[in-house]
């Protein structure tokens, strides 16, 4: 069952919502509430000997650690904002001390979990303190029905409570609609030199910054390269977009995305995005392209994050390019859909894949062989980023030496991790303190290319 956002009431979420989904923290449009005895509870459940138990009740805490590190008990008292983006505007957290309140008359004298009353009694407190209605979300059956019998609404945690990429991150671009040189109400300085262009800066959203790029439905695309107190400066890409390893762009995102992954100025790509949208083709296109065609680089190196950073890949057969190609299968698979044509039959195909890793100096490796190593003068695709953690991201960017791009892809609707959330992400992080990097580049796919199924899958699964 689906539960609407149009329910504006504030949350009020117990430790059941909040161990089956950590995520619910960032759920909702409207403020949350989380009262001491929830915080109480998750400290006690870290201990539990239910592993699957004690892992969510952590994941929680360090998700409430980092958003709360930093603020006074005043600031949370006044309410924490919650992240948001343009296209997810989310409320504010608060923490409720609600040990010291006196018990409502309808609770004085019931029976049952005494910490489920004291969050109906936090809930009530707030329904009169902020004079609206609240809800309580809870996993709890017999405590939402408790709670609606004395006048509070409650709800179960949604089942559709996923998140996209999009939603949560810096997208790196913003999308106009119509042409966006008719919005421009005067031509004077409009144009300064060559392709670099002047815009008002009220036209763009709080998040514009240096290296951010922008399309109109008419087919312009502009890098931003300046932004000062009222303009916006930014450069227009050629409307036709060169083929890239033989490969041409279908939307407007994968233009940004081939400029982005080709341009000399960036040694750090990070891409992240529906499966389906094109992220790891393009990568490996504009990898082939630059050590073959161009040759700035000398070899394409490509690790997947699920791919034991911090474990042994044990005794499975063979050498470690061998142990680490059943991990790779997105990235040949996007070999042979690059190689693949006409009526040439599969034999050849791969044949030719072979061929091309050879020629191209394609390093298929694992993780866990990362630390200590320096990659020079080569592309590093690093794949699947959504399941690493921060401390991994940490140690996989920082392996990068002399002429060496880096490319992050992930989908942050895909974590395979049960410890990873799409806001403890290494690639969440990644977005957040990369965006800043002065030769980065951060995109966000929101269109799916692969299939039909695959679009309604992102959409609807």
């Amino acid at each position: 069952m689906k539960y609407s956002n149009e329910n504006r009431n504030p949350r009020i979420l117990d430790t059941s919502a909040l161990v089956h989904d950590p995520k619910s923290l960032l759920a909702y449009n409207d403020d949350i509430y989380i009262c001491l005895t929830v915080l109480e509870e998750l400290d006690s459940l870290k201990e539990r000997l239910d592993k699957s138990v004690s892992a969510d009740a952590r994941i929680v805490i360090r998700m409430l650690e980092d958003i709360i590190n930093g603020h006074s008990a005043e600031e949370m008292e006044a309410g924490i904002p919650l992240p948001s983006t343009e296209t997810a505007k989310r409320g504010r957290l608060f923490i409720g001390i609600d040990t010291q309140l006196d018990f409502a008359k309808e609770l004085k004298h019931s029976i049952g979990s005494d910490a489920d009353n004291r969050i109906i009694n936090y809930a009530l407190h707030m329904q009169h303190e902020l004079k609206q209605n609240v809800t309580i979300v809870s996993r709890d059956i017999n405590m939402r029905l408790k709670a609606r019998t004395i006048g509070v609404h409650a709800e179960d945690v949604l089942v559709d409570n996923q998140f996209s990429d999009i939603d949560m991150l810096y997208s790196g671009v913003q999308a106009f609609k119509g042409d966006l040189f008719d919005r421009i109400e005067s031509d004077k300085d409009f144009k300064l030199t060559g392709e670099v262009y002047k815009f008002p800066v009220s036209l763009f959203n709080d998040e514009v910054q240096a290296n951010m790029y922008w399309y109109d439905d008419v087919g312009h695309i502009g890098l931003i390269t300046e932004v000062a107190d009222d303009s916006v400066y930014t450069k227009l890409l050629t409307r036709q977009q060169e083929k890239i390893w033989g490969i041409s762009p279908k939307n407007h995102r994968q233009t940004i995305a081939l400029n982005q992954l080709t341009d000399p100025f960036y040694d750090l790509n990070i891409i992240l995005g529906p499966a389906g949208s094109g992220k790891t083709f393009l990568a490996i296109a504009a990898g082939l392209h630059q050590v073959l065609e161009t040759k700035k680089y000398k070899k394409i190196v490509v690790v997947r994050s699920r791919d034991f950073m911090d474990d042994d890949p044990g005794f499975l057969p063979g050498d470690l390019t061998e142990k680490s190609l059943p991990l790779l299968a997105g990235v040949t698979d996007a070999l042979i859909s690059l190689h693949t044509a006409g009526d040439i039959d599969e034999k050849s195909t791969r044949a030719t894949v072979e061929h091309i890793i050879d020629r191209a100096n394609i390093e298929f490796t694992s993780m866990a062989y990362f630390r200590g190593r320096s990659i020079d003068d080569a592309v590093l695709i690093i794949d699947e980023a959504q399941n690493m953690t921060r401390a991994q991201m940490k140690g996989m960017l920082s392996r990068g030496g002399r002429n060496c791009r880096t490319i992050v892809l992930g989908n942050l609707s895909q974590i395979d991790d049960r410890f990873v959330t799409p806001a403890s992400s290494g690639a969440s992080a990644a977005v957040n303190i990369y965006r800043h990097y002065e030769k980065g580049s951060i995109l966000i796919f929101d269109e799916v290319e692969r299939s039909s199924l695959a679009e309604f899958t992102e959409k609807n699964m």
